[in-house]
C-alpha cells in the first residue's frame, strides 16, 4: 500500500477544522435547537461508551454508534484514529512538532498507558468513573471551552476595538466589513469567562511541551484511548511488514514518532498507521497490506496489570470515604436534567460541552464542591450566570446522558435547587430599604418570589416596606436572583439543592 504522506497531513487538517467548527456551533443561535451535530467528537469516543456502559441506570447506546463504528473499523485498518482523526494528536505534530530534539535518549513507559486503561476500567467497573480525566478528546474539548476559546475572544475584541478607535478611516471601514462576519461565525455570542482555565490551560501546556521529551509522548506512554484502540488494533487486518527493525537499517528507531519497531513494545499495537516510514525507508522494504502474518505478542508484566487493576478497585471505596465526598454540599447544583449524582459522576467525562453551550454562562467546572473526584465536572454558579428558562442546549450536547434531554415545557418545572434569602444581607431586612430586582428577573410564569408589605421599624419610626418570599412549590432554583442580586460581594438570595427533581439517592 503506498499513500502520499500529504494525505495524511490534508485528511488532518481537514477533520481538526470541522472540529473545531463544530465547536464553534456549540452556542445558542437564537433557536433553541442546534443545527450541526456538535457533540459528534465525542460520539466517536469509545471512552465515552466506556463510561456509559459502566454507568448505572439506563444507557441509550444509540447514540454512541459511532464509537462501535470506530473500534470496528480499528480492528480492520488499526490505531488509525490516533493519527489521522484525533485532534489532540494533531495538535501535538502542529505545535509540538517545531519543540522535539533530533534525538531523544528517553525510551518511554508504552506499556503505562495499558495499565492505566486498566485501573480506570475497574475503577470504573467499581462506582468511581475517572476517563474524563485522561481521555484526549475531553482534554482538547475542555481546554477550548474553558482556556482557548476565552483567550481567543478576548484578544478578537481587544483588536476589533483598537481598529475602531484607530483614525485611520481605511482600516475603521474594513473592521466594520469583517466584525459582523466574526461576530457571527467566529465570536461567542457572549464573552465567556470559566473558572479553572488557567488549570486546563497548564495541562494542555504541559503536554504539548512533554513533546520536548519525546515524540508523541502522551500517545506513546499515557493515553488510554490510545491503549484501547491499540488492544483492538493489535490483531487488525491491516499490519505493517517487516514489524521490526531492519538489521542493517534501524531507521525506523529514531525516526518513528510512535517508536513502534522498539522491542518493549507491540508494534502492531503501538503502529497508527500514519505510513510516513514508507517515505524514509531508504530501501523501500516496508509496506502495508492486509496480508495474514504473525503479530509480536504483548509484553505486560501480570504483576503489574494486577496491581494497576487492584489499584482502581480500592480507589471508588476510598472515595466514598475521603471527606470531601462523604458529605454532599447544598450549594452543588447540577445542569437540568442531570442524574443522580452517583449515576452523573459515573457518566459525565468532563468534556465541558454543557458549559460551552450554556446561554446564561451558569455552568462552570467545578474543583471541590461535589468531592474529591468532582473535578472539571459541571456545576451552577448562580452569582456568575444563571439557568435560562427556556434553554434546553445542554442536555442535547451531552454525549453519555449524564445530562437527559428535555422538551421546554419539561424544563421550565425541573428543579434544580431554591432560592433562600440571606436575611442578614438582603437589603429590605438587613437596611430597611426596598428592592425589587429578585422579584422582577424571576422568569416563572406565577412568580416564585413574592413580597410582602410589613410594618418595619426604623430607628424610632415604624413604616411600612415590601420584603421578599420564595414560593418553595413555584422555585426552581433558575439563579437569575443570585445573579442579579445587587448587593456587592456575596448574594443576598442564594441557590441550595434542596428539593431538587433528580433522585439523590446513593450518592457519593
Amino acid at each position: 500500500m503506498r499513500v502520499d504522506r500529504k494525505w495524511r497531513i490534508i485528511i488532518q487538517s481537514t477533520t481538526l477544522l470541522g472540529f473545531l467548527w463544530l465547536f464553534l456551533q456549540t452556542e445558542y443561535r437564537g433557536t433553541d435547537d442546534l443545527a450541526y451535530p456538535v457533540s459528534l467528537l465525542f460520539r466517536l469516543d469509545p471512552l465515552a461508551l466506556l463510561a456509559a456502559l459502566f454507568a448505572p441506570g439506563d444507557s441509550d447506546l444509540a447514540l454512541l454508534w459511532p464509537a462501535f463504528l470506530l473500534l470496528g473499523l480499528t480492528l480492520v485498518f488499526g490505531r488509525f484514529f490516533c493519527s489521522w482523526l484525533c485532534p489532540l494528536g494533531t495538535l501535538f505534530d502542529f505545535a509540538g512538532g517545531p519543540l522535539r530534539r533530533p534525538s531523544s535518549t528517553f525510551s518511554g513507559w508504552p506499556k503505562a498507558k495499558y495499565y492505566l486503561l486498566a485501573s480506570l476500567t475497574l475503577s470504573a467497573l467499581c462506582g468511581l468513573q475517572l476517563f474524563g480525566w485522561f481521555d484526549p478528546l475531553s482534554i482538547f474539548l475542555r481546554s477550548l471551552t474553558l482556556s482557548l476559546n476565552p483567550l481567543w475572544n478576548q484578544l478578537a475584541n481587544a483588536l476589533f476595538d483598537w481598529l475602531y478607535q484607530a483614525d485611520l478611516p481605511l482600516i475603521s471601514a474594513a473592521a466594520d466589513f469583517v466584525y459582523p462576519l466574526f461576530r457571527e461565525r467566529l465570536l461567542a455570542f457572549e464573552q465567556p469567562v470559566f473558572l479553572l482555565s488557567l488549570l486546563t490551560a497548564a495541562v494542555l501546556l504541559l503536554l504539548i511541551l512533554l513533546e520536548r521529551v519525546q515524540a508523541r509522548f502522551w500517545c506513546r506512554n499515557l493515553c488510554p484511548l490510545g491503549a484501547l484502540l491499540g488492544l483492538c488494533a493489535h490483531h487488525s487486518l491491516l499490519q505493517r511488514s517487516p514489524q521490526t527493525d531492519c538489521a542493517d537499517c534501524k531507521l525506523c528507531a529514531s525516526q518513528c514518532r510512535m517508536g513502534a519497531t522498539a522491542d518493549l513494545s507491540a508494534p502492531s499495537a503501538e503502529c497508527v498507521r500514519c505510513l510516513d516510514c514508507l517515505d524514509y525507508c531508504p530501501s523501500q522494504r516496508i509496506d502495508f497490506s492486509f496480508a495474514r502474518q504473525a503479530v509480536k505478542k504483548f509484553d505486560l508484566s501480570r504483576r503489574t496489570l494486577l496491581a494497576a487493576s487492584l489499584g482502581g478497585a480500592v480507589m471508588a471505596p476510598l472515595a466514598a470515604a475521603a471527606p470531601l465526598s462523604a458529605s454532599y454540599r447544598n450549594d452543588v447544583i447540577r445542569p437540568p436534567g442531570a442524574v443522580a449524582e452517583e449515576e452523573f459522576l459515573r457518566r459525565c467525562i468532563r468534556c465541558g460541552e454543557c458549559m460551552k453551550v450554556c446561554i446564561g454562562a451558569a455552568l462552570h467546572p467545578d474543583l471541590l464542591r461535589g468531592g474529591a473526584f468532582s473535578l472539571w465536572s459541571p456545576v451552577l454558579v448562580a452569582r456568575l450566570g444563571y439557568c435560562e428558562y427556556d434553554c434546553t442546549l445542554c442536555g442535547q450536547v451531552c454525549p453519555t446522558g449524564a445530562i437527559g434531554m428535555l422538551k421546554v415545557e419539561e424544563k421550565r418545572k425541573f428543579k434544580i435547587g431554591l432560592a433562600v434569602l440571606d436575611k442578614d444581607r438582603c437589603l429590605p431586612f438587613a437596611q430597611a430599604e426596598e428592592c425589587l430586582v429578585c422579584e422582577e428577573h424571576c422568569p416563572t410564569g406565577n412568580k416564585a418570589l413574592v413580597f410582602e408589605r410589613r410594618q418595619v421599624l426604623v430607628g424610632s419610626e415604624t413604616r411600612e416596606l415590601l420584603q421578599p418570599r420564595v414560593l418553595t412549590e413555584l422555585c426552581i432554583g433558575c439563579g437569575i436572583c443570585e445573579t442579579r442580586c445587587p448587593v456587592s460581594g456575596a448574594s443576598a438570595i442564594k441557590i441550595i439543592n434542596e428539593g431538587e427533581s433528580r433522585n439523590r439517592q446513593g450518592l457519593l
